[in-house]
């Protein structure tokens, strides 16, 4: 019997933003399917005239009726879980506690190791014990040092060698890693899509009015459009969608592997919860 090979295309996105932070996201598909799913994605840019990367960075009024359409067809893929689509974040006011240096340093790739680890449900994948699951792991481009990013391949390739999956038989070979240009991967340009919306919505990025101006941009109101249209794609998935909050498993953390969609919001173990970094203490909110 074969193995079971898989594919995680993974991006990041804001760092520190107003009120959330560190945000990663992640596409997971059969290794098989690659080629035709990104086949079909291209087709539907040539097909939207879409000839430059789509990221959500480039929408405004003159592409946003054709970013809407591109990310309704994506989402025909996540509804049918051959694209299945996780995205993790952390929340402000929750400040973790009890550090070392070492933390702060690391802390880009400690949370990657933490998304890849338990965002997808590898543990729970589809497999029998006579089969081996084997996951390439392909990042956007990693803004650090050659050193760090080796470390960082040092990392994800431990995880099925931690006690949580130590006898499920599944595999992040070294060499199987490795971070690619997401120009050249479309796959992570919808999920670009997807992060940067969710980013800009939970950081309130959406109602920005330029200063000494009433009203806002035109960008901002194009954006708010396709935020709008990806909010409505997840709800078809789950009618009850809350952008801000993890998504439950009502039947348990397999849930992680089956669903088409999750959110996680990342919570440290051991934290505090400061209110003056939350929403309600912004300026111009009443506290």
């Amino acid at each position: 019997m074969s193995d079971k090979h898989y594919i995680i295309y993974a991006d990041e996105s804001e760092k520190k933003g107003r009120f959330y932070s560190n945000f990663f996201g992640g596409v997971l598909l059969a290794a098989e399917e690659q080629q035709r799913i990104s086949r079909e994605l291209e087709a539907k840019k040539a097909e939207l005239g879409l000839i430059h990367e789509v990221k959500w960075q480039f929408v405004d009024q003159t592409s946003v009726d054709r970013y809407i359409e591109f990310i309704k067809y994506y989402f025909t893929y996540v509804s049918t879980s051959r694209l299945k689509v996780r995205i993790m974040f952390t929340q402000n006011l929750r400040v973790p506690t009890n550090l070392e240096q070492r933390h702060f340093d690391d802390q880009y790739f400690l949370l990657y190791y933490q998304f890849i680890k338990h965002a997808f449900g590898l543990k729970y994948s589809d497999h029998n014990p006579y089969q081996a699951v084997i996951v390439r792991v392909l990042p956007d481009k990693i803004p650090d040092s050659i050193e760090r990013v080796e470390r960082f391949k040092d990392y994800l390739c431990r995880i099925p060698n931690s006690g949580l999956m130590r006898r499920d038989n599944i595999y992040i070979p070294r060499d199987f890693i490795s971070d690619v240009d997401s120009e050249k991967h479309v796959i992570i340009q919808g999920l670009d899509l997807i992060l940067g919306s969710m980013s800009s919505r939970l950081n309130e990025k959406l109602k920005d009015i330029p200063k000494g101006k009433r009203r806002r941009g035109k960008r901002t109101v194009a954006k708010e459009r396709l935020y709008k249209e990806i909010n409505a794609e997840i709800r078809k998935i789950y009618p009850n969608f809350n952008v801000g909050v993890g998504t439950a498993c009502h039947y348990g953390p397999s849930d992680r592997w089956t669903h088409p969609y999750r959110h996680w919001l990342f919570m440290p173990t051991k934290h505090v919860v400061d209110r003056r970094l939350g929403k309600k203490a912004a300026p111009g909110r009443p506290t």
